[in-house]
């Protein structure tokens, strides 16, 4: 699934293209990937609107509209794309927003995973305020980060996947976020010391702003608009690797399943403590 890096590559590579364009008209081919509108609703919502911006939030993809807002989740294997509506077509167009320069912004989904919606203005902050901190941006204080902790009992690592902690980590981030860190993925949130909260802080910017250097990561189906994969996915220091050794200190990397996610660690420098 894309995550934070991957959102942020295809929002900084879509934006010159559509910011300042006029939605002609707009397709949806899976009605189930909109909610709450129907197609037919949402095709009228953003026909004749003019794109403000685009901007990412969490995973989401924003595009601002004069009234409203276009957001998209990518899901699992969805991928993002401009180009004239004279292109050759590919299969997996699930929806096909048209704009008064002959260009469309493409949604390509093959397992349908990703959803969309419109969202009216007066309804978009109280949408988006529901996510957590976004680590790109915002200055996450350790006094912050302690008390959103100090009741939670779970392992850090499937904490680091609520998208009211740190809107936009995901399954993968989270792991190199913890190896970045030295943090144990299994060591119940609250027991962490302060030291280990500074280092989370720390590691959550230094880990999401490399992947983004590198256009994010490309593992089975991610594409950058532009048609490129990402290629952070070489430099995983733990994802992925279990039976290889540590880049840091040689140990063994090992896997295991927290709540039913696959999770990397360095047995030598991740020591449960």
């Amino acid at each position: 699934m894309p995550e934070l890096p991957e959102v942020e590559t295809v929002v900084r590579m879509i934006r010159p293209k559509l910011r300042g364009r006029t939605i002609v008209d707009a397709r949806f081919a899976v009605p189930r990937q909109l909610r709450p509108q129907t197609p037919q609703q949402a095709r009228k919502l953003v026909r004749n609107q003019r794109v403000r911006d685009v901007r990412r939030r969490g995973k989401h993809i924003l595009i601002e509209l004069q009234h409203g807002a276009l957001m998209f989740h990518l899901g699992m294997t969805g991928t993002m794309y401009v180009g004239p509506a004279s292109r050759e077509h590919h299969s997996h167009e699930r929806a096909t927003v048209e704009l008064d320069n002959g260009h469309e912004l493409v949604l390509r989904d093959p397992r349908t995973f990703g959803r969309i919606l419109f969202v009216p203005a007066s309804q978009l902050d109280a949408r988006l305020d529901k996510l957590g901190w976004e680590p790109l941006t915002d200055q996450v204080t350790l006094e912050a980060l302690r008390e959103k902790l100090a009741s939670r009992t779970i392992g850090i690592k499937p904490l680091l996947l609520n998208q009211s902690m740190w809107a936009g980590i995901g399954n993968i981030y989270a792991s190199e976020i913890l190896w970045e860190a030295r943090v144990h993925p299994m060591k119940p949130a609250q027991r962490l010391t302060r030291a280990q909260c500074e280092r989370i802080i720390a590691a959550v910017s230094v880990v999401l702003r490399r992947a983004v250097e590198k256009g994010g990561s490309s593992i089975r189906d991610f594409m950058s608009p532009e048609g490129e994969a990402g290629t952070y996915q070489k430099q995983f220091r733990v994802y992925d690797r279990a039976g290889q050794p540590c880049r840091r200190c040689g140990g063994n990397i090992v896997r295991i399943v927290q709540a039913q996610r696959s999770t990397y660690y360095c047995q030598e420098c991740q020591k449960k403590r």
